[in-house]
């Protein structure tokens, strides 16, 4: 395979045998017996002997299983959280935090080929402390229960009934069979973007997390601290973000099934100047917010969930392939930035503009609508304004598909701007 298999499509669209998601899984997956058997001699025997039974559980699960599991951007927070517990030799933390590999791998456990549906002792689903919401990456159901409950059992008998803080549900309830309500446990059906499985969700712990995070950061010079917060998501919402996305089937279908494939959960926040962004750390995520439009501007949201998911790709692509490379310390001036930009960050921008030119352009074919002229001529000029700053950088040296890349981003400057 050659690197300009790697690239794709058109701007780098993912094609029906892509290779990029795949690698990233593949690397992500190898990845996890050498870094339980780590976390294990550090946290303890205990911790040492559930992780060597769960790495076990988890190298028995089939390939689809897996691949829904490491594609959701709750795994590669959670796996960048423990390795960095282990640098720091955090025992404690390691101990904790190892219970949620336990809790995802569980469901696809008791569901798969190594699981025994005859035992009555079902999986046990490990819990750190007592919780009222249990959630599982590979469902769209997460639980919650009417008192706190510290063991949660997969078992086809359970009852979903709390005595002396332990509980039992059937695997095919947490799926969505039966009713919500199972005795003390309620089943709760989180909302997606129409026609996808992509989630609409922020309410999971690991998100408010990463939100206190990021606001403790010192800002860059020329912007205030970062104030993301979770919001309520409501009934509009789910209907403006899902409008948007059927704009983008509707004028390029090809970029709207790679979006069905790189991104897994759609993160609305509330911030008064950060309109959108995505994490390495959360891949598969988009977090976007109505700082600069309200979602109901269809065309302004559709804009920033296909520039955020473009990232996605873009951002597996050049661990596979550099495209550009240049000096170390080489900087560049974005026409979108106030401060000095690394290449990778002006390389995610340029790929961006691409695609947002694209699509504009594409949809003012299809609908006529003078907002999508306009925007494919702002959006082809910061584009080219990006790149004859990449290509001003003496040091620029391009691959083979960095340079099929380049050339195609150039047609879309020259098409819209002549």
């Amino acid at each position: 395979m050659t690197t300009t298999d790697f690239l794709g499509g058109h701007l780098a669209l993912a094609g029906d045998d892509d290779p990029v998601l795949p690698a990233y899984v593949a690397k992500l997956r190898a990845s996890v017996p050498r870094v339980t058997k780590r976390l294990g001699q550090l946290a303890g025997e205990r911790t040492e002997a559930e992780l060597a039974l769960w790495g076990q559980r988890f190298a028995a699960l089939d390939d689809e299983s897996a691949h829904r599991l490491l594609s959701h951007p709750v795994f590669p927070y959670l796996w960048r959280q423990l390795m960095l517990a282990a640098q720091r030799k955090d025992a404690d933390f390691i101990r904790t935090w190892s219970t949620h590999f336990a809790r995802f791998v569980a469901l696809p456990h008791a569901t798969g080929p190594a699981a025994d549906p005859t035992d009555p002792a079902g999986t046990d689903v490990p819990l750190a402390a007592p919780v009222t919401e249990v959630r599982f990456p590979q469902t769209r159901h997460h639980l919650v229960f009417d008192t706190p409950v510290h063991r949660l059992v997969i078992r086809e008998d359970g009852d979903g009934t709390v005595r002396d803080g332990a509980a039992a549900v059937p695997a095919s309830y947490i799926h969505g069979a039966g009713d919500p309500r199972l005795g003390n446990a309620r089943r709760v059906r989180r909302p997606v973007i129409a026609g996808t499985d992509i989630e609409i969700d922020n309410a999971g712990p690991f998100v408010a997390r990463h939100f206190t995070s990021m606001n403790s950061h010192e800002p860059q010079p020329g912007y205030p601290r970062a104030d993301l917060a979770v919001r309520e998501v409501g009934a509009d919402d789910i209907t403006d973000l899902s409008r948007a996305f059927a704009l983008i089937e509707e004028v390029w279908p090809e970029l709207a099934t790679e979006i069905r494939s790189y991104t897994r959960l759609v993160v609305p926040y509330a911030s008064e100047f950060h309109s959108s962004f995505t994490e390495a750390i959360l891949m598969g995520a988009v977090f976007v917010s109505e700082a600069a439009q309200p979602f109901s501007a269809t065309h302004y949201t559709a804009e920033h969930l296909l520039h955020e998911s473009s990232h996605l790709r873009l951002m597996l692509l050049l661990e596979l392939d550099p495209l550009v490379t240049v000096a170390e310390g080489a900087t560049f001036n974005s026409p979108v930035r106030k401060d000095p930009r690394p290449l990778w960050g002006m390389l995610m921008a340029v790929h961006a503009f691409a695609r947002i030119t694209a699509f504009h352009r594409r949809a003012y074919d299809r609908t006529g609508r003078e907002i999508h002229r306009e925007l494919t001529r702002q959006n082809a000029d910061l584009l080219a304004k990006g790149l004859d700053e990449i290509e001003g950088e003496p040091t620029a040296e391009f691959t083979e598909a960095g340079r099929a890349l380049w050339a195609q981003m150039r047609a879309e400057t020259e098409r819209a701007l002549r």
